[in-house]
């Protein structure tokens, strides 16, 4: 499906972000971001001021195969536990 110029600039500027982010808490060894999935939280109020919460996805492009986008959190997740469990041993 083609994107709109607003999402291929939107997809411009979140992929410059990402680099640029990747390069201020990386290592000095350079690497070529091929894919991401950002996964975001969202909250607003229904008319009766109830809370609402969205959990969202933001593919690179707009267009990762879901396979592999599973594929990335599931890693994603699997070394976060790793991390939480290193810490509570310490």
């Amino acid at each position: 499906m083609p994107r709109t110029p607003e999402q291929v600039t939107a997809d411009d500027v979140l992929t410059a972000a990402i680099e640029q982010a990747l390069k201020a808490y990386g290592d000095d060894r350079a690497y070529v971001l091929t894919e991401y999935v950002v996964i975001t939280s969202q909250q607003r109020f229904d008319e009766d001021g109830g809370g609402v919460t969205a959990v969202g996805l933001v593919y690179r492009d707009g267009d990762v195969p879901t396979h592999r986008a599973l594929g990335l959190c599931e890693y994603a997740a699997t070394r976060m536990r790793h991390y939480i469990s290193q810490d509570e041993d310490d």
